[in-house]
């Protein structure tokens, strides 16, 4: 197990979300844990199905969460054992019924033949840690104070204030597991829905609204309640497509998170006069936030929507890219995350106090502690929806998608490639070189035939495709 000491990046992170300091980028590589295959070079697995592990410290059994039991599986705290193990068994394919087959010709019975279930497992090992301390002098204290009570009252909220900051502390990192969630979900462009571009669809030419003028709109306040209510329902249904390992997942409302921010609470409660979104409000994993990570802008100014739907963070999958390398996700108009409550979760919370005596000097030393053990897992359901102008997700796209030579001999032809982040190198490679070769974009026709060029970027261990078929007479 990997433990992180996090106490710098969590006074960062503290100060901006209580406002003293300005938005800047969170590095959070390696921070979150999201989950690995396999533990180790895999020795100490299972003869089966090669993939359980032994000496475990927790194991969450997943099964698809279509009969509202997933409360059954919340993680909880566990005592023993440093690695939590995810177990999801997936749903089986029917078989042939051979039964009815009895007396065809050529029909031969097959006697407890073997069928493994289809097993995915992922193992959680990174946990955090940080610590808290104050000095409490005797004689230094009783100076200062005119009786016994007075000190006395004077110590406890020395230590209210210690506890304070902990609960404090543990309540922004779970906020920043939520941020890198949203980051995590944004690179992958899994589960992103930005409404604004839906709803300027809807609308048409000379009704479309920037970000800015749909927190303002009566009109957008119903498409997105709409489209967000539509979500929760779909989200219920099992389905591959709002997870990024495409397995088959369904997420009950009694199971989901539903985080909303203020900015969008306040549009929806202005102009919405009636039950038609309040009734997720009360359910027991909604959450207003106020703002994502900090509501201080710096010269962007102080909570403004632009500000406190944003965020600004290294996601944890970065880890072990290149320092200057590492992909930051800059996104504002981040109004409301969905996500299955195994996407979001902390797995270990082992928090300790300590104290010691010091006769000598004549002073206690108290600590407060915890090693904590934030969870994201994409492999669950998640959608993030924006409204957004634009959208910070990794991306190549070429100018011209087909190119055509009359023969080998033709004049050089060049693709551009826009990407997302500006500055990505992109990797160009042809199917064929026999037909056509590429280098940085230029492609030179070689020989009759059709081939594909291919360019490709690579974004926090993802890549990214553009292609472009090329003929050559």
């Amino acid at each position: 197990m990997k433990v992180n000491q996090i106490y710098s990046l969590l006074n960062d992170i503290n100060h901006q979300m209580w406002g003293e300091d300005a938005k800047d980028v969170h590095d959070l590589s390696g921070i979150i844990s999201m989950g690995q295959s396999i533990v180790g070079d895999g020795t100490a697995t299972d003869k089966f199905l090669g993939k359980l592990v032994d000496r475990i410290g927790k194991t969450v059994i997943r099964t698809l969460d279509y009969e509202l039991d997933f409360p059954a599986l919340f993680m909880d705290s566990y005592q023993f054992g440093a690695i939590l193990q995810k177990i999801t068994v997936n749903p089986f394919d029917s078989i042939e019924n051979a039964e009815f087959k009895v007396g065809d010709n050529g029909f031969t019975p097959t006697f407890a033949d073997i069928h493994k279930p289809d097993v995915t497992v992922k193992y959680f090992t990174d946990s955090t840690t940080a610590k808290w301390q104050v000095t409490i002098p005797d004689t230094l204290f009783k100076t200062a104070f005119t009786s016994a009570e007075m000190m006395d009252n004077f110590i406890t909220a020395i230590i209210s204030a210690l506890t304070d900051s902990v609960t404090l502390s543990i309540n922004n990192m779970s906020r920043t597991c939520v941020n890198n969630f949203i980051a995590e979900k944004l690179i992958s462009g899994n589960g992103v829905i930005n409404l604004l571009d839906g709803y300027n669809a809807l609308a048409g030419v000379g009704n479309t609204l920037t970000a800015a003028e749909a927190m303002h709109s009566k009109e957008f306040a119903r498409y997105a309640t709409q489209e967000i209510r539509k979500y929760v329902k779909y989200l219920g249904q099992p389905s591959v497509l709002y997870n990024t390992d495409g397995l088959v997942r369904a997420t009950a409302r009694d199971n989901m998170h539903i985080l909303m921010l203020s900015d969008m609470v306040s549009l929806f409660d202005a102009y919405l006069f009636s039950d038609s979104f309040k009734d997720l409000y009360n359910l027991p994993t909604y959450r207003e936030v106020a703002y994502w990570q900090t509501n201080n802008g710096g010269a962007s100014g102080v909570n403004t929507f632009a500000v406190n739907s944003s965020i600004d963070v290294i996601p944890s999958s970065e880890a072990g890219v290149a320092a200057g390398s590492k992909y930051a996700i800059n996104q504002a108009g981040i109004v409301c995350v969905l996500a299955d409550r195994q996407a979001i979760a902390v797995g270990l919370n082992d928090r300790r106090t300590g104290t010691f005596r010091n006769d000598i000097d004549a002073y206690t030393n108290t600590s407060m502690s915890f090693m904590e053990q934030w969870l994201n897992d994409t492999s669950e359901n998640g959608i993030i929806f924006l409204v957004a102008d634009t959208v910070s997700t990794p991306s190549i796209v070429f100018d011209k998608t087909t190119l055509t030579f009359a023969n080998s001999s033709a004049a050089d032809q060049t693709i551009t490639a826009t990407v997302n982040p500006e500055g990505a190198s992109v990797t160009w490679k042809s199917s064929k070189s026999a037909v056509a070769t590429v280098a940085a974009g230029v492609v030179s026709a070689a020989g009759t035939g059709t081939c594909t060029i291919t360019g490709e970027i690579t974004v926090g261990g993802k890549k990214y495709t553009a292609t472009a078929d090329v003929t050559v007479g």
